[in-house]
């Protein structure tokens, strides 16, 4: 808009074409989200008239977080549905889904994202052993346990043994530390080692231990000076990257078992 003096228009002209720039003053925001920026004032001596032209702008606003994201696409509320009162968001991954009530016990819901992460690495290991397994022998995964040509160096006996022993005390291990958290730390694998702190859970979380046994890399700490440091900010991030490749490696299993009703398998569904 633009506000000027009485002055005729051949006047208003001329006193604009001999301007000359006197100065610029910064915007200035108004309640209702107009902007007003920049005003410029022109003019010239003699107590001539004055221009002043200034635009406006519509500045909109940023949307602010809205806090837990919704499991249900275009979705924000709906009762337990979309958003039960039980998950507040402080799971990694937590997206509201629980259709069934599973987690209204908070010793429920504790469980149950334990064994969302046992069976989420389980898959994701699986995944890989698939792809890998097949590659190498050229043998179906759902038929190399009765494939000769498989890759066998013991008999199922002796691994189903093994299996029953070794993951039976894991299993055990773990059942207990659940249980009473912190119990099975310092000395969860090798209590006769004088390393054993090397175990303990750095970060207070279950289900995370982390230290330089869970985590030599340092993905989620730092090692300085021989010890071992977990960084939050680290953790958090990588919590949330674990439970959405774990839930996706479980969903990539189901497609593999309907495949495998057909008689596929994952590399021949790519056509490989």
């Amino acid at each position: 808009m633009a506000v000027a003096s009485s002055a005729s228009v051949p006047q208003l002209t001329a006193a604009v074409s001999r301007s000359s720039f006197v100065k610029g003053t910064v915007g200035i925001s108004s309640s209702n989200g107009l902007r007003l920026s920049p005003s410029v004032s022109f003019g010239v001596g003699n107590g001539c008239s004055r221009i002043t032209a200034m635009a406006t702008k519509k500045v909109t606003a940023k949307p602010k977080f809205s806090g837990k994201k919704s499991w249900l696409p275009g979705v924000k509320s709906g009762g337990d549905l979309v958003d039960p009162e039980w998950l507040d968001g402080s799971l990694p991954g937590d997206y509201g889904f629980d259709p069934l009530g599973l987690g209204k016990d908070p010793a429920a819901l504790k469980w149950y994202r334990e064994a969302e992460l046992i069976h989420g690495r389980w898959a994701m290991t699986a995944v890989v052993g698939i792809f890998v397994g097949q590659a190498w022998s050229g043998v179906p995964w759902f038929e190399a346990g009765a494939d000769p040509a498989a890759v066998a160096p013991f008999s199922f006996g002796t691994l189903l043994g093994t299996q029953l022993l070794l993951m039976g005390w894991v299993e055990s291990k773990r059942w207990a530390d659940f249980v009473s958290p912190g119990t099975q730390a310092l000395e969860w694998a090798t209590p006769w080692s004088r390393t054993a702190e090397n175990f303990s859970n750095t970060t207070g979380q279950q289900g995370y231990p982390g230290g330089k046994f869970f985590d030599p890399l340092a993905f989620a700490g730092d090692i300085r000076g021989g010890f071992y440091t977990p960084d939050q900010t680290k953790l958090e991030r990588l919590q949330l990257a674990e439970i959405k490749h774990a839930r996706l490696a479980m969903v990539a299993m189901l497609i593999f078992y309907f495949e495998a009703g057909q008689g596929l398998t994952p590399l021949g569904a790519l056509g490989l």
